[in-house]
Protein backbone atom coordinates (compact mmCIF):
# COMPACT_ATOMS: atom_id res chain seq x y z
CA UNK A 1 0.00 0.00 0.00
CA UNK A 2 1.37 3.32 -0.81
CA UNK A 3 2.63 5.32 2.04
CA UNK A 4 0.83 8.80 0.58
CA UNK A 5 -2.42 6.85 0.84
CA UNK A 6 -2.31 6.01 4.20
CA UNK A 7 -0.84 9.35 5.36
CA UNK A 8 -3.96 10.83 3.63
CA UNK A 9 -6.27 8.55 5.91
CA UNK A 10 -4.39 9.35 8.81
CA UNK A 11 -4.43 13.02 8.10
CA UNK A 12 -8.51 12.67 7.98
CA UNK A 13 -8.71 10.62 10.90
CA UNK A 14 -6.89 12.47 13.44
CA UNK A 15 -5.90 11.08 16.62
CA UNK A 16 -7.21 7.71 15.43
CA UNK A 17 -5.66 4.05 16.79
CA UNK A 18 -3.87 2.10 14.39
CA UNK A 19 -6.25 -0.94 14.59
CA UNK A 20 -8.93 1.78 13.58
CA UNK A 21 -7.15 3.27 10.40
CA UNK A 22 -5.95 -0.39 9.81
CA UNK A 23 -9.92 -1.28 9.68
CA UNK A 24 -10.51 1.58 7.01
CA UNK A 25 -8.19 -0.25 4.79
CA UNK A 26 -9.16 -3.81 5.25
CA UNK A 27 -6.09 -5.18 6.69
CA UNK A 28 -3.13 -4.49 9.16
CA UNK A 29 -1.21 -1.09 8.67
CA UNK A 30 1.29 -1.62 11.66
CA UNK A 31 4.48 -2.14 9.61
CA UNK A 32 3.12 1.16 7.64
CA UNK A 33 2.49 3.31 10.56
CA UNK A 34 5.95 2.79 12.30
CA UNK A 35 7.26 3.07 8.47
CA UNK A 36 5.76 6.66 8.26
CA UNK A 37 6.52 7.13 11.63
CA UNK A 38 10.44 6.28 11.21
CA UNK A 39 10.39 9.21 8.31
CA UNK A 40 8.68 11.28 10.62
CA UNK A 41 5.07 11.88 8.63
CA UNK A 42 3.10 11.23 12.02
CA UNK A 43 3.49 11.13 15.60
CA UNK A 44 2.58 8.79 18.11
CA UNK A 45 0.80 9.50 20.98
CA UNK A 46 0.15 7.58 24.12
CA UNK A 47 -3.27 7.62 25.87
CA UNK A 48 -4.80 5.78 28.35
CA UNK A 49 -8.52 4.25 27.67
CA UNK A 50 -11.10 4.25 30.72
CA UNK A 51 -9.69 0.48 32.14
CA UNK A 52 -6.52 2.64 32.17
CA UNK A 53 -5.13 0.48 29.77
CA UNK A 54 -2.29 2.08 27.19
CA UNK A 55 -2.78 2.86 23.86
CA UNK A 56 -1.37 4.46 20.70
CA UNK A 57 -2.75 7.09 18.71
CA UNK A 58 -1.68 8.65 15.62
CA UNK A 59 -1.57 12.00 13.32
CA UNK A 60 -0.14 13.77 11.09
CA UNK A 61 3.09 15.94 11.18
CA UNK A 62 4.13 19.15 9.31
CA UNK A 63 6.59 17.32 7.65
CA UNK A 64 3.35 15.19 6.32
CA UNK A 65 0.72 17.72 5.46
CA UNK A 66 3.60 19.06 3.55
CA UNK A 67 4.35 15.73 2.02
CA UNK A 68 0.51 16.24 0.86
CA UNK A 69 0.21 19.32 -0.29
CA UNK A 70 3.24 18.73 -2.35
CA UNK A 71 1.78 15.76 -3.96
CA UNK A 72 -1.42 17.77 -4.71
CA UNK A 73 0.18 20.16 -6.30
CA UNK A 74 2.16 17.31 -8.48
CA UNK A 75 -1.56 15.23 -8.85
CA UNK A 76 -3.79 18.65 -10.13
CA UNK A 77 -6.63 19.28 -9.10
CA UNK A 78 -8.87 16.52 -8.81
CA UNK A 79 -11.46 15.50 -11.06
CA UNK A 80 -15.29 15.92 -9.43
CA UNK A 81 -17.97 13.61 -10.10
CA UNK A 82 -20.26 14.83 -13.20
CA UNK A 83 -24.16 14.60 -12.24
CA UNK A 84 -25.77 12.23 -15.11
CA UNK A 85 -27.79 9.27 -14.87
CA UNK A 86 -27.59 6.61 -12.10
CA UNK A 87 -26.41 2.99 -13.21
CA UNK A 88 -29.94 0.99 -12.83
CA UNK A 89 -30.85 -0.13 -9.46
CA UNK A 90 -30.36 -3.86 -9.13
CA UNK A 91 -33.68 -5.15 -8.02
CA UNK A 92 -34.70 -8.58 -6.38
CA UNK A 93 -37.66 -10.58 -8.05
CA UNK A 94 -40.70 -12.00 -5.94
CA UNK A 95 -41.50 -15.56 -6.76
CA UNK A 96 -44.74 -15.05 -4.60
CA UNK A 97 -44.26 -17.27 -1.70
CA UNK A 98 -45.33 -14.78 0.83
CA UNK A 99 -48.72 -14.26 -0.44
CA UNK A 100 -49.79 -17.91 -2.05
CA UNK A 101 -53.08 -19.13 0.04
CA UNK A 102 -52.56 -21.21 3.04
CA UNK A 103 -51.88 -25.10 2.33
CA UNK A 104 -51.20 -26.13 5.95
CA UNK A 105 -52.97 -29.44 7.53
CA UNK A 106 -56.73 -30.04 7.06
CA UNK A 107 -58.54 -28.57 9.89
CA UNK A 108 -55.93 -26.66 11.34
CA UNK A 109 -57.95 -23.28 10.64
CA UNK A 110 -61.13 -24.95 11.58
CA UNK A 111 -60.96 -22.95 15.23
CA UNK A 112 -61.20 -19.75 13.59
CA UNK A 113 -65.22 -20.57 12.61
CA UNK A 114 -65.89 -20.21 16.84
CA UNK A 115 -66.21 -17.10 18.82
CA UNK A 116 -63.95 -16.32 21.43
CA UNK A 117 -65.69 -15.35 25.28
CA UNK A 118 -64.60 -12.52 26.38
CA UNK A 119 -67.00 -11.82 29.87
CA UNK A 120 -70.38 -12.01 29.13
CA UNK A 121 -69.84 -11.64 25.27
CA UNK A 122 -68.97 -13.98 22.39
CA UNK A 123 -66.20 -12.24 19.68
CA UNK A 124 -66.72 -13.46 16.16
CA UNK A 125 -63.82 -12.97 13.76
CA UNK A 126 -65.94 -11.38 11.04
CA UNK A 127 -66.11 -8.30 14.38
CA UNK A 128 -69.70 -9.59 15.10
CA UNK A 129 -70.56 -9.24 19.09
CA UNK A 130 -73.19 -10.62 20.51
CA UNK A 131 -74.56 -11.37 24.24
CA UNK A 132 -73.14 -14.85 25.47
CA UNK A 133 -76.63 -15.34 27.04
CA UNK A 134 -78.14 -15.93 23.78
CA UNK A 135 -75.73 -18.10 22.51
CA UNK A 136 -75.82 -21.65 23.52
Amino acid sequence: MPHMILLRVISRMDLSLGIAIGQSFGQPVTAELMALHGQGYIREHIGRRHGGTPTQLYTITAKGRGALQEQNKKLGPVPTRTTGPSPPLRRETCSGGAIRPFTGRAGAMDALKYPSRVGNRLHYRVEEIEPADRAS
